[in-house]
């Protein structure tokens, strides 16, 4: 799904987004005429949306270490570290006059995109589209339990590389958003650290190649005698969090093996 971000749990299955170029906007009349300076900043997001064409799976649950797990993936895996640390954030405001409180969260969005420091490759974005300093002003939220209250969902997000340590670059998120300066009732939450992968169906043929040379040597050590055949290759590829900073992708593959003899029995007796 081109120009979106797709959210999915651990265990490789997702549930996708959709785009903000997808909005509806309906026509305005002269009484809601006013709401134009409200809806027009809308409409600039949904085209900074559509130009945010990238391909990008977010693994948010944390990884688990248990047996039960491990017996349920395949026995070939490739394990990869993800391409970015990403901190989940909560902005939630209370302030009951909606246009105060919306004004009040805009302006801490603002402040935020303000405090990435210019060196740090720190990217402030929602499951939409990227946060600039021209576009910030994103639909809000009502809370659901709560009166008078509105909150959005964003995400903060830094490459890890394989030198990179993951404890460090979380410190460094979790730093920025301590030093953001809100305003009037805003509150800014840090969740949870997750991973970014860029297109993991990328890898693909990374892991067919892999459980191909697993496949040789299981008919190596068997030798002549027995065919390997290979069933699930045709699946979608799967991902599961496996610590910080990676993920193992797999594909819920099996073998069958067969006896040749068997097969040479049955060309015989036609």
């Amino acid at each position: 799904m081109s120009g979106t971000h797709k959210r999915v749990r651990a265990n490789g299955y997702n549930s996708s987004f959709g785009d903000a170029a997808g909005a509806v906007v309906r026509p305005l009349t002269f009484a809601n005429f006013t709401m134009l300076k409200y809806i027009l900043p809308f409409l600039l997001i949904a085209l900074s949306g559509a130009a945010f064409a990238q391909d990008e799976t977010l693994v948010l649950s944390p990884f688990e270490v248990s047996s039960n797990k491990a017996n349920s993936k395949p026995p070939v895996v490739l394990k990869r570290r993800a391409d970015f640390l990403l901190l989940q954030i909560s902005v939630v405001n209370d302030t009951r006059e909606e246009e105060r409180r919306r004004d009040e969260v805009y302006a801490t969005l603002k402040g935020m995109v303000s405090a990435i420091p210019a060196d740090s490759k720190i990217v402030l974005f929602t499951e939409d589209f990227t946060l600039t300093p021209s576009h910030y002003q994103i639909p809000l939220v009502d809370v659901a339990d709560k009166r008078d209250a509105s909150n959005v969902t964003l995400y903060a997000k830094v490459p890890i590389s394989d030198s990179d340590d993951a404890g460090t670059l979380s410190e460094k998120l979790r730093a920025y958003v301590r030093s953001v300066k809100i305003q009037g009732r805003t509150e800014v939450f840090s969740g949870d650290i997750g991973l970014s992968i860029k297109n993991p169906e990328r890898y693909r043929y990374d892991v067919i190649q892999a459980i191909a040379n697993d496949a040789r040597k299981i008919r190596d050590s068997f030798g002549d005698s027995f065919e390997i055949v290979v069933r699930g290759l045709d699946a979608r590829l799967q991902w599961q969090r496996v610590s910080v900073s990676e993920v193992e992708l797999y594909l819920p593959f099996k073998y069958d093996v067969f006896p040749v003899r068997i097969q040479k029995t049955i060309d015989g007796s036609r």
